[in-house]
């Protein structure tokens, strides 16, 4: 299969995933090179999906690491009928297992060093379009509002505000020190955020 240029659609995805265990491995010192070898392309084959180099290969795997939620969010959603607080647990649950993950974490170190250097890059990051999880939550608080359970106006700024509580204080920390957060110390913000938000948002089941 080819796209609409004739390049392989599977390099693509290969490329990516090489690029993600590299720059775990080996940090930001990695080679296009060395990348392109690994993902068995050549580095002109690169540079046609990625034509801005490394940095836009950084860009584009930590994307592409963000994709691996999309499972059980996936998952998730076909369970929508579940009561509503326990689908605002499998969020929670979804978004903190990914961004706390210790691969997940090292990388958003990496990339957090690269936009110190190349602030210009954090442009091209804020003109992505919102990430599916943010909105998904949004559509699942307008329907709830739409069927008179929730009293909110904004459902994604709702939503932005909910998964920001579930990341939450701990993230930083986690980041600056590269460490682990206790699993269950994760649980009880999510408890704590879920109790004060269907409080906030008038939830009447």
């Amino acid at each position: 299969m080819v796209n609409q240029r004739g390049r392989p659609m599977k390099a693509r995805p290969r490329i990516l995933q090489t690029a993600r265990e590299l720059f775990l491995q080996h940090g930001l010192d990695v080679s296009l090179d060395t990348i392109a070898a690994e993902a068995g392309t050549t580095r002109p084959t690169l540079y046609s999906h990625f034509p801005g180099g490394k940095d836009a290969l950084l860009l584009e795997t930590f994307a592409f690491l963000n994709d691996t939620m999309q499972p059980p969010l996936r998952q998730l959603l076909q369970e929508r009928q579940q009561d509503f607080p326990a689908l605002l647990h499998g969020f929670a649950n979804v978004v903190q297992q990914h961004f706390y993950a210790p691969e997940n974490i090292h990388f958003q170190r990496l990339l957090i060093q690269v936009l110190v250097q190349k602030p210009e890059l954090y442009v091209t990051l804020e003109q992505r379009p919102s990430g599916r999880v943010l909105q998904a939550l949004s559509e699942i608080l307008a329907q709830k509002r739409d069927e008179g359970l929730l009293t909110i106006n904004d459902p994604e700024l709702q939503a932005t505000a909910f998964l920001g509580a579930i990341m939450g204080y701990p993230l930083p920390g986690a980041l600056i020190a590269q460490k682990a957060i206790d699993p269950k110390r994760l649980e009880q913000l999510a408890d704590c955020a879920i109790e004060g938000f269907l409080k906030a948002w008038g939830y009447k089941p």
